[in-house]
């Protein structure tokens, strides 16, 4: 068996043992009335070897047994829902009712058979190889229930042959074991077969509700994303109408422009996080901090938010606690679950506690917020998925928050559990493996960089020259001085005249036909003889792209802030 399909056996191996048990009920009952037309044409095969009175009972025994086995088919069958899930107690029945069976057909060539030839015997085994046969075929989801049938009857005939036609050749005399042995190994390579079979479509089901959860995934995010990038774009484009329309100062104007701008980056940052957490592109760097330390500033950036809406932040015993984590990434969990439990949390507060359980340290952020129902609760780390403040009903929106923490979680190895209660509120919580001992120098790309590049020169690269205009501009604010292209060439030519190298290459991915970031950064090492930091800033987030980033080159996506850009490049050239 292939691993794929050995692997999809294991994860469905419940779902497996109650779809084989449905195929057998389904079938069984015909291979039944076969069994029974088979033992009511025995008379006409051999009408000299018993009595008509001794054969009705045999068969009227027989007939009972088959009318208890119907009874319970119909019974199974009828109430599927209710009984597919109990899979051993409905083996242990059938295993019982095809000894019963066995037990019968064994009987057959003592009670009717005891002065019969050779011949009869073959004949009689012939006909008994063909009836078992057939059952085979449904029954091999069974084997043993199948085994427990053919065994005792092929036995039986055996010991019949050697005790009342001793006389009988050799051939005649193995004939019951071969057919046993054969029978059987035919049973379970039926049974490898359909329980293959059973899994491949148990596997394909479910790509199927794969692939329309997310079909629906989409168009959730096409309505989502269409209606929230409209929203600060379109406030942005009003107050900018207002700025462009006075000639007098507007501070306030400025400021909710500002945050217009913040609102569409953070969605767009948080599709860029998705994207590159889908394409594989993150790797946590994990090291020995502070947990204090960590979310410190998580707290002070969700601070005005929680006093805005009249809630108490409560944290209980978060100092001197260490663990090994990376920082920047438990920081955007928790900044995700804390933005979440703000959002939903109308009065009472927000808590983070800690709690110490052998070598893990649990960390708890819990609400008094409306909580998530039951029936939502599998849903809410879904992709594009939110719930209605007051209802609990599905409604358009991004979500992604907690989609987010899911699949950050997953990657750093920090278990994520969620208890709720409607109305009383929810608590998160995070399983982080603790570390003892002081945190190392806090990680530069957590702090706020804002260093002076007084003795900077930059090589600016983008074939959008709004672009350039606006990077030269940032730059040249801080204190760097900038070479700014729309094309390597020039870039080169420009180059050649100063005859010094650049501190930083910052460049677009694509530069025109035929070239990219890896050709301006090669082209300028070579000219040089020595690489020069470079820093990548493009707009391609497919995970294609993302996918084949080589690890060494530092990318930034736009659109980029000026704290990120600055933090960055003081990163590049320490």
């Amino acid at each position: 068996m292939p691993e794929t399909l050995r692997r999809a056996v294991t994860e469905n191996r419940e779902r497996i043992l109650q779809e084989r048990h449905n195929l057998f009920m389904q079938e069984v009952g015909s291979r039944m009335v076969l069994s029974l037309l088979i033992a009511a044409g025995l008379p006409f095969f051999f009408p000299d070897t018993y009595g008509e009175m001794a054969f009705a009972v045999w068969f009227a025994m027989l007939t009972l047994i088959a009318g208890q086995s119907f009874f319970i088919v119909y019974f199974y069958n009828k109430n599927r829902n209710r009984e597919s899930h109990r899979t051993r107690k409905w083996h242990r029945i059938n295993v019982y009712m095809a000894l019963i069976w066995a037990l019968l057909w064994s009987s057959f060539p003592f009670l009717f058979l005891p002065d019969t030839d050779a011949i009869t015997i073959l004949t009689c085994l012939v006909i008994l190889t063909v009836a078992s046969s057939i059952p085979s075929v449904s029954m091999g989801v069974y084997p043993d229930i199948f085994i427990s049938f053919i065994t005792p009857v092929f036995l039986a005939y055996f010991a019949f042959i050697l005790l009342h036609v001793p006389e009988a050749p050799g051939i005649i005399k193995a004939i019951p074991l071969i057919n046993l042995l054969s029978l059987t190994i035919f049973s379970m390579f039926i049974h490898k077969s359909q329980i293959s079979t059973i899994a491949l479509r148990i596997e394909a089901e479910q790509a199927s509700r794969l692939a329309n959860k997310a079909s629906q995934s989409k168009t959730r995010f096409l309505a989502a994303a269409s209606h929230d990038l409209r929203q600060p774009l379109q406030a942005a484009t009003l107050y900018a109408a207002m700025l462009k329309n006075s000639d007098t100062p507007q501070p306030e104007v400025v400021d909710k422009l500002d945050a217009a701008i913040a609102s569409c980056n953070d969605l767009l940052n948080h599709l860029l996080l998705l994207s590159r957490l889908q394409s594989q592109r993150l790797t946590p760097q994990k090291r020995i901090i502070s947990l204090a330390d960590t979310l410190q500033p998580v707290l002070d950036e969700n601070l005005p938010a929680i006093r805005n809406k009249g809630l108490k932040l409560v944290m209980e015993d978060i100092e001197q606690h260490y663990i090994f984590a990376d920082a920047i990434l438990l920081a955007r969990i928790v900044r995700n679950l804390i933005s979440n439990a703000v959002k939903y949390t109308r009065q009472g507060e927000i808590c983070l506690s800690t709690e110490a359980t052998g070598d893990s340290l649990q960390l708890h952020i819990t609400d008094t917020g409306i909580g998530i129902d039951e029936s939502y609760q599998s849903e809410v780390f879904e992709e594009f998925m939110q719930i209605d403040n007051d209802h609990r009903a599905i409604q358009n929106g991004l979500g992604l928050g907690l989609a987010i923490v899911s699949r950050l979680s997953a990657l750093c190895d920090i278990p994520v559990a969620m208890t709720s209660t409607p109305g009383e509120g929810t608590r998160f919580t995070l399983t982080l493996s603790a570390a003892g001992g002081a945190p190392v120098q806090p990680d530069p790309d957590v702090e706020d960089m804002d260093q002076p590049f007084g003795d900077l020169t930059v090589l600016l690269i983008d074939d959008d020259k709004r672009v350039t205009d606006a990077l030269a501009g940032l730059l040249e604010s801080l204190g760097a001085t900038v070479s700014a292209h729309q094309n390597l060439s020039p870039a080169l030519a420009a180059l050649r005249q100063t005859r010094e190298a650049p501190s930083l290459i910052i460049t677009d991915e694509q530069i025109g036909p035929g070239i990219n970031a890896a050709t301006v950064i090669n082209a300028v090492g070579e000219m040089y003889d020595q690489p020069i930091p470079a820093l990548v800033i493009t707009g391609n987030t497919s995970p294609e792209f993302l996918a084949q980033l080589p690890d060494d080159i530092e990318v930034l996506f736009k659109p980029v802030g000026a704290e990120a850009l600055t933090a960055k490049m003081a990163t590049l050239l320490r």
